[in-house]
């Protein structure tokens, strides 16, 4: 599944890619992360009043791969049965980021 967070003119600032990924015989999630440097360049502009909040904000979605094997699954094994509730852990924290800075959700 592919999550992305938009600007107000459907340009795409964040894209983030879950799957499960299979590899030398075993199965795990695996997600990969992209702010996109243009766009999410333009939005900070637009609002340097909340520079440091998006800095910090964007930051930590550029390192969600980090959250997923440092956090999420802390100490525990990377299992593909998690999918469903790795999916629902991101949209809830991607839908609040939307909310947050006013941009749009999108899933494909």
């Amino acid at each position: 599944m592919i999550l992305f967070l938009r600007s107000q003119k459907n340009r795409t600032i964040v894209d983030i890619e879950c799957f499960v990924k299979k590899e030398e015989g075993r199965e795990f999630i695996e997600l990969h992360a992209t702010v996109i440097i243009n766009e999410y360049s333009k939005f900070l502009l637009e609002n340097l009043d909340r520079k440091d909040e998006i800095i910090s904000d964007f930051q930590d979605m550029s390192e969600l791969r980090g959250w997923l094997w440092e956090n999420f699954f802390m100490g525990d094994d990377n299992d593909p049965k998690e999918y469903p509730n790795v999916i629902k852990e991101l949209q809830t924290m991607l839908k609040g980021f939307a909310q947050k800075y006013n941009l749009y959700y999108v899933e494909d």
